[in-house]
């Protein structure tokens, strides 16, 4: 963290204490930051899908093919 920090005084501090608070979750509630790495890494594994989906089909891959959105005309 410190290497991003490289913009003066005020940045490492923040980089300091968020690794400070990263460790002090770890070692208090393994099993709550084993949580939140799990839901950050679906939420990923989630919208990286929906982005190869909109690649590969094109367009919003959330619709059907040949569906209007409400307000929309054909």
């Amino acid at each position: 963290m410190r290497d991003r920090a490289d913009d003066g005084v005020l940045e490492q501090a923040k980089a300091a204490a968020t690794a400070k608070m990263i460790g002090k979750l770890l070692r208090k509630h393994p099993l709550i930051a084993a949580e939140l790495v799990a839901s950050g890494a679906a939420r990923g594994l989630a919208v990286g899908v929906s982005e190869v989906g909109k690649r590969i089909l094109g367009g919003d891959a959330t619709k059907e093919n040949g569906s209007v959105d409400e307000g929309e005309e054909s």
